[in-house]
C-alpha cells in the first residue's frame, strides 16, 4: 500500500509516522520545507485537560499521552518539558498596582498573576520546529520518502470516484490512498475535490534569547493599553533556552507561498514593548526572530479528520487552529488507523468527520 501526504507540516509528519510504523509506503510532498509554516512557528504549548467539555477532549488527552511517550521513542530532542500555567494582568501606568512586585521573579513590576492555571502535571512544551522535523525524521528511517515539490492535482479515476494519485509540478505519484494535510492552505485542494471550508487566521510572534535560567512558567497576560483596550498575549519559555511571546491576530488573504508570510513591522515594534514591559528578560537586543504563521480553522472550530467525502482513497487532516501541535500525535495516529484498518481504534474521529460540514470549492 503507497499513501501519498500533501503536506510536511506537524499533521503531515506525524500521520507520516504512524503509518511507516506499520510499514506502509508513504511519501510526503513539500512544497517548501518541513515545517515551513506554523509547525515551526507556534507556540508548542501542550495541555491534557484545557479541552474538556468539548469534543476535541479525547484528542487531547490522547495526544498528551503520546506527546509524553514519544521521547523514549524516537530519536532527537525538541525540548519536551513540562510546564506551570498561569493567568494575568499587566496593568496600565496609571493603575494603583503599577509598582506591585510580581508574583514571579522573573516578571516586572505591574505585572500581576491572577491565577495559576496547570501543574507540570497537565501542561507542557516542545519546539515545534525541532518536533515536526524530529517526527518526520522518524518517518523517514522507517522508510518514508520526503520529496519536495509543489502538489497541482489529484488524480481519479475514469469516473472519478477514487483517488488513485497525485500530480506534482504535472508529474504523476501514484498512490493508494491520499492525505490532504496542508494546513490553511488545504483550501488549494478545494480546486481538486470537494471538501469543507478552511481559513487562516494570522499570528505574529517574536522569539528572544533569554538563556535556561527562565522557569517553565507560561503566561497568559491581559495587556491593558494606556489608550484603552485589552490584548491577550500569550508567553513561553523553552527549554532551548528560547521564549516565544505572541499577541494580535488577524484573516488577511492567504498568499500563496507559505515563505511569503511575515509579520507586519508595526506588529513587531509593538511586540517589543509589550514584551520589555513585561519582563526584563524580554529586551529588544535579544531578539532572534520575527515571523508569522498562518493557523487553520473551520467553520465550527474543530478540525477536519477522515475520509474526503465522495472520492474514496482520499483524506484531510488540518483545521487544528491553535491546538495544532498539541493535537497532532494523535490525529496521525487516527489517521494511519483509518487508512490502514478502515477505522479507528484509539478515539472517536466521528466529531471531526469531514462530512459534518457545507462543502466548498474554495473561501
Amino acid at each position: 500500500m503507497r499513501v501519498v501526504i500533501c503536506g510536511g507540516g506537524v499533521i503531515g509528519a506525524c500521520t507520516a509516522y504512524f503509518l511507516s510504523r506499520r510499514g506502509i509506503d508513504v511519501i510526503v510532498v513539500e512544497r517548501t520545507e518541513v515545517a515551513a509554516a506554523a509547525s515551526g512557528k507556534a507556540g508548542g504549548f501542550l495541555a491534557l485537560d484545557w479541552c474538556a467539555g468539548s469534543p476535541l477532549d479525547a484528542l487531547a488527552r490522547r495526544s498528551f499521552e503520546l506527546h509524553a511517550a514519544l521521547p523514549g521513542e524516537i530519536m532527537g530532542d525538541w525540548g519536551y518539558r513540562r510546564m506551570t500555567a498561569y493567568s494575568g494582568v499587566v496593568v496600565p501606568e496609571r493603575d494603583s498596582r503599577r509598582h506591585l512586585p510580581a508574583r514571579l521573579d522573573w516578571l516586572s513590576e505591574g505585572v500581576v498573576i491572577e491565577a495559576q492555571l496547570s501543574s507540570t502535571d497537565t501542561t507542557a512544551i516542545v519546539h515545534p520546529h525541532a518536533f515536526t522535523n524530529a517526527m518526520m525524521n522518524a518517518a523517514r528511517s522507517n522508510g518514508t520518502e520526503l520529496r519536495h515539490g509543489r502538489v497541482t492535482g489529484i488524480v481519479r479515476t475514469a469516473d472519478g470516484s477514487i483517488a488513485t494519485g497525485v500530480e506534482v509540478d504535472h508529474d504523476l505519484i501514484e498512490a493508494d490512498a491520499v492525505v490532504i494535510a496542508m494546513g490553511p492552505w488545504s483550501v488549494m485542494a478545494a480546486a481538486w475535490m470537494v471538501l469543507p471550508a478552511v481559513y487562516g487566521r494570522r499570528s505574529p510572534s517574536l522569539v528572544y534569547q533569554t538563556g535556561l535560567d527562565l522557569p517553565a512558567d507560561a503566561l497568559f497576560l491581559e495587556y491593558h493599553q494606556d489608550a484603552g483596550g485589552v490584548l491577550t498575549v500569550e508567553v513561553f519559555p523553552r527549554a532551548n533556552g528560547n521564549t516565544l511571546i505572541t499577541a494580535f491576530g488577524d484573516e488577511p488573504p492567504l498568499p500563496l507561498d507559505p515563505a511569503a508570510v511575515s509579520p507586519e513591522p508595526i506588529e513587531v515594534e509593538r511586540l517589543k514593548a509589550i514584551a520589555e514591559r513585561i519582563s526584563p528578560a524580554l529586551r529588544p537586543d535579544r531578539v532572534i526572530a520575527a515571523q508569522a504563521c498562518f493557523r487553520p480553522f473551520t467553520q465550527d472550530g474543530l478540525p477536519l479528520i477522515g475520509k474526503v467525502p465522495q472520492i474514496g482513497g482520499a483524506y484531510v487532516a488540518t483545521g487544528h487552529s491553535v491546538w495544532g501541535i498539541l493535537n497532532a500525535p494523535a490525529t496521525g495516529e487516527v489517521m494511519a488507523e483509518l487508512i490502514a484498518d478502515g477505522r479507528a481504534r484509539s478515539i472517536d474521529p466521528r466529531p471531526f468527520d469531514p462530512a459534518r460540514l457545507r462543502q466548498s470549492t474554495g473561501r
